[in-house]
């Protein structure tokens, strides 16, 4: 299946569905979250369009984190 960014599976102003009109495209790709956890720090790198690179943040030693029990 693969996660999509795309607007195909949202439904139109009146409510209806949409009918898929096409495949999906690369350029509409998604990834999966990093969840970045606390840690010794562990950083990969991503190959995103035009050979560019982003950076997940597997695990950090220090940063600003919120969980969902502790916040209000």
């Amino acid at each position: 299946m693969g996660i999509s960014r795309d607007h195909w599976h949202k439904r139109r102003k009146t409510g209806g569905k949409r009918k898929p009109l096409r495949k999906k495209r690369k350029f509409e790709l998604g990834r999966p979250a990093a969840n970045t956890k606390i840690g010794p720090q562990r950083i990969h790198t991503v190959r995103t369009r035009g050979g560019n690179k982003k950076y997940r943040a597997l695990r950090l030693d220090h940063g600003n984190f919120s969980w969902a029990s502790e916040r209000k």
